[in-house]
């Protein structure tokens, strides 16, 4: 996971995450996972799919001369495209939308309360979150944050790291939109949050791996 920025990106995101604590007085969690699920009938589905669609392709140029061997044919070919399924690229063809939705939506509500809020005392945390095989981007605060932050400023920060990871630009995107929501914070509450040091969770991008 951590290859999909290099070192110079990480620490420059590093850095500017320290500085937002730091002027805003929040905690924030910035983490990158490679999934936000398994996804374990979406191998399934994209091998059934295929197989199906193959084996009616198959069956216009193939003759089988005995019974046994379509059943057989059609069977090896399931496990074979379902093994393939378990590749990325493959399992991003068969998810659906609504599926892509709950489980992002699911992880990241689970990664901010057990790697954020229930980790700090004084509960000023917001979560920025990217989940890479459904290309996802979750933006989180607490309840603190919510009185002055809506989700309209939140889907704006999302919006901003989209447009940086279209062209490639992962660390930029995330360096930026810290800085937009530090700007928005700062805006809203005229100045720091909370004046305790907000040292509780780590200054890194946490790389997770499902």
């Amino acid at each position: 996971m951590r290859e999909m920025l290099i070192q110079d990106d990480v620490k420059l995101v590093e850095s500017k995450l320290k500085s937002f604590e730091t002027n805003t007085g929040c905690e924030l969690l910035v983490v990158v996972a490679n999934a936000s699920d398994p996804y374990p009938g979406a191998s399934w589905r994209f091998g059934v799919a295929t197989s199906f669609f193959l084996s009616f392709l198959f069956s216009h140029y193939l003759d089988f001369h005995h019974s046994y061997l379509w059943p057989l044919s059609f069977f090896t070919l399931i496990l074979f495209m379902t093994w393939l399924g378990h590749f990325s690229w493959a399992k991003r063809m068969a998810l659906s939308k609504w599926e892509i939705e709950r489980e992002c939506a699911e992880k990241a509500v689970e990664y901010f309360h057990t790697l954020g809020t229930s980790q700090v005392s004084h509960k000023v945390t917001a979560m920025i979150m990217v989940s890479t095989l459904e290309k996802r981007i979750q933006v989180l605060v607490d309840d603190e944050l919510k009185e002055k932050i809506s989700q309209t400023d939140l889907n704006e920060l999302v919006d901003l790291m989209k447009g940086h990871f279209k062209k490639g630009n992962m660390g930029l995107g995330l360096v930026h939109s810290i800085q937009s929501l530090e700007d928005k914070i700062l805006k809203s509450f005229n100045g720091k949050v909370s004046d305790v040091p907000p040292s509780e969770l780590k200054d890194s991008i946490q790389f997770i791996t499902i």
